[in-house]
């Protein structure tokens, strides 16, 4: 499969390379930041809804924001999370989508 973003009008199938933030900016899908994408500021803040393993792992900056923030399970800084493995099924979501 890919990675499919659930926005309000329909799922869009998310190509490309990279991180979350990354691939869905290639496909014209706005991704809030103020840090430009260094995991300090945690608006770019995702919710895996399908596929949760097979993103990378979450490393201790990534940890620490989430923390600082008070993400619930499930969710992701999508500047600093890639696919592990591309053939998966994977479903992501923002409030703002």
């Amino acid at each position: 499969m890919a990675l499919v973003a659930r926005t309000r009008p329909a799922d869009l199938a998310v190509g490309g390379m990279g991180t979350l933030m990354s691939r869905c900016l290639a496909q014209g899908l706005p991704v809030a930041s103020a840090c430009s994408g260094r995991g300090a500021c945690a608006r770019c803040l995702v919710t895996v809804l399908e596929g949760a393993s097979h993103l990378t792992p979450i490393r201790p900056h990534e940890s620490r924001t989430l923390a600082r923030q008070g993400a619930g399970p499930g969710q992701r800084l999508s500047c600093q999370c890639g696919v592990a493995d591309p053939g998966a099924a994977i479903l992501i979501t923002t409030g703002y989508w």
